[in-house]
């Protein structure tokens, strides 16, 4: 992505975001909902920055011991970066799709191999998936007793309850059986669509080359998956942290604006099933999407919209905009440096070391 498109992409969330917000405000009590944001006070903010950067640090290090089954040593810096950067790009893209293929690509930058890299990062998008089932099959029998009383934000919590196994089934067979993408792009390679991918992307053997890569994917899940169980095990646990830490940076200016005493299991489940349904908005980050969904649901739990909707965007303003000025300074300001990892006389794969001149 240039970084004019970049910046436009930049641009887009913000305007998006300020709109859809605003055209939310006309449907609350306003002198209610600046009642609410009188009693803002700097923890509310910080709070959900702060656990962004704790979820950034726990995310480095989930990398750094994963990669390690490969007999990488990814560096804490260079794994940091990437999850910045990784979150960045998922608050500019439509849908917040751009995150993981951009850290894939990161790494490769790196002089990792991009298969492996693909191979880390979709282990990931699998991983949420399991978590997010979890909580979904856990707390289902509560999930049905808010859309008793959820009002038109019991249609969201449904469609929330379908998507999450929609995705889970859809992924696992992908991650199951990787080696059907490439059979199916040489199923397509002489097809109109196939002559239409060679001329775009100017590769004659693209679909051999998916073939390749799909079967090399395949052979990494089972060095992960298969091998390796107590590791994926620990990564999926700290992966419930992030989501948990995540819940909390919304939940703290909640409860302190609302005064409503939400039991947090209904609240995570709601927060889950609420960020994944505004991801199909195509806003860039989901953007507006992502308020207007929370507030509809976590408006009819607390009983108090206006005071909800000052404690959404207090949250969003934490996790979300002060975050995208971050990783834009990070993207900016830190160029990433290529092909600095090799391979040592020991076999492992470390980065290149500093040589005194």
């Amino acid at each position: 992505m240039s970084n004019g498109k970049m910046l436009k992409n930049v641009f887009l969330a913000v305007v998006a975001g300020l709109f859809i917000n605003i055209l939310i405000g006309f449907f609350v009590n306003f002198d209610k909902l600046f009642g609410a944001f009188k009693e803002v006070s700097a923890i509310m903010v910080i709070a959900p920055f702060a656990f962004m950067l704790l979820i950034f640090i726990i995310d480095s290090l989930r990398y750094m011991l994963v990669f390690r089954k490969f007999n990488i040593h990814l560096s804490f810096r260079d794994s940091l970066y990437n999850n910045i950067i990784g979150y960045f790009f998922c608050n500019i893209t439509p849908g917040s799709v751009g995150g993981l293929p951009f850290q894939a690509l990161h790494f490769s930058k790196l002089g990792l191999d991009p298969v492996i890299s693909s191979n880390v990062t979709f282990s990931r998008l699998i991983e949420s998936n399991l978590v997010q089932l979890l909580i979904v099959a856990l707390f289902f029998d509560k999930g049905i007793a808010m859309m008793s009383v959820n009002g038109d934000g019991s249609y969201l919590l449904i469609a929330g309850m379908i998507a999450t196994i929609a995705l889970t089934i859809l992924f696992m067979l992908g991650f199951l059986n990787p080696q059907l993408l490439g059979l199916i792009a040489l199923k397509l390679e002489n097809s109109w669509l196939g002559k239409l991918i060679v001329r775009i992307t100017r590769k004659p053997q693209w679909a051999e080359s998916i073939s390749k890569w799909s079967h090399d994917l395949g052979y990494g899940f089972k060095v992960l998956w298969k091998h390796n169980t107590g590791t994926m095990a620990l990564d999926i646990l700290l992966y419930m942290v992030d989501q948990i830490l995540s819940a909390m940076g919304l939940y703290i200016p909640l409860i302190i604006l609302t005064r409503s005493a939400v039991p947090f299991p209904e609240f995570l489940l709601s927060n889950i099933l609420c960020a994944l349904i505004s991801l199909f908005i195509p806003t860039p980050g989901a953007s507006g999407s992502v308020e207007a969904t929370h507030l509809l649901v976590l408006g009819a739990l607390t009983g108090k919209p206006a005071a909800t909707l000052s404690a959404i965007l207090i949250w969003r303003f934490g996790a979300y905009y002060l975050h995208l000025i971050l990783g834009g300074l990070v993207y900016f300001l830190i160029p990433t440096k290529k092909n600095i990892y090799f391979k040592r006389d020991d076999g492992s794969i470390g980065r290149q070391r500093r040589t005194n001149s």
